[in-house]
């Protein structure tokens, strides 16, 4: 699982767009989009994503004052996935600024239900695909990786097209209450197996009490596979 948001380091950057003439509304946008995207893609881009900055706030018909300096470019706070503050000045002697919002968009490939899924249903290969979401949006976190959840099972309802979240899924009961299974004993230089019973079911990784068949001690272990039990 892989689960990121992103709090970053940012300085302030210095645009080279500078002009006598005033500068256009599709110009600015631009040009402070181009800005801050920079300013992410150089301690903030992920190898197979694909960033994206959309600026608003400008108003409609703006045109910005004359500026002969380069533009200053910079967020008021440290820039993060999702809404930022931006402010954008000019510091020549007709000085200027306004503030803007600038949207951080991160596209990456993101394990997805091809097929709606019923509550307890196991997850097939043929039942997820890789698509591109904004991670952003995944506050609850993701897969990239569908090899992580083949196999386990889905604790609601889901419908086709949701983007997978640690909390949906568990691994599925592996060994059942009652069941015969395989008792292993550790410790350094050795170990033994006995034949015992689970007294609780789990999944793997779950610690659960268990019986020796052959003394009735009732103890407790990690579940291994679907019939072995490391005792504690």
């Amino acid at each position: 699982m892989k689960q990121n948001l992103f709090f970053l380091v940012l300085h302030c950057l210095c645009s080279p767009l500078s002009q006598a003439n005033d500068i256009k509304p599709d110009q600015l946008e631009q040009h402070i989009s181009n800005s801050i995207l920079d300013q992410w893609q150089v301690i903030g881009q992920r190898d197979g994503a694909v960033s994206k900055v959309v600026i608003s706030g400008i108003p409609q018909g703006y045109k910005s004052p004359e500026c002969r300096t380069p533009l200053e470019v910079k967020p008021t706070n440290t820039l993060r996935l999702g809404r930022n503050s931006i402010e954008v000045s000019c510091q020549h002697r007709s000085s200027w600024s306004l503030m803007l919002n600038a949207d951080i968009e991160v596209w990456r490939d993101v394990v997805v239900l091809r097929d709606h899924l019923s509550r307890g249903q196991r997850i097939k290969r043929t039942s997820i695909v890789l698509q591109q979401r904004n991670i952003g949006d995944l506050q609850r976190g993701y897969y990239t990786n569908i090899k992580d959840i083949m196999g386990n099972v889905s604790k609601r309802s889901l419908k086709a097209g949701t983007a997978i979240s640690p909390s949906m899924i568990n691994l599925p009961i592996i060994v059942k209450r009652g069941q015969a299974i395989t008792l292993r004993a550790e410790r350094p230089g050795f170990s033994v197996n006995m034949k015992g019973f689970a007294l609780k079911k789990g999944r793997k990784g779950d610690r659960i009490k268990v019986k020796n068949g052959k003394s009735n001690k009732v103890l407790y272990g990690r579940i291994v596979d679907s019939d072995l039990v490391l005792i504690d």
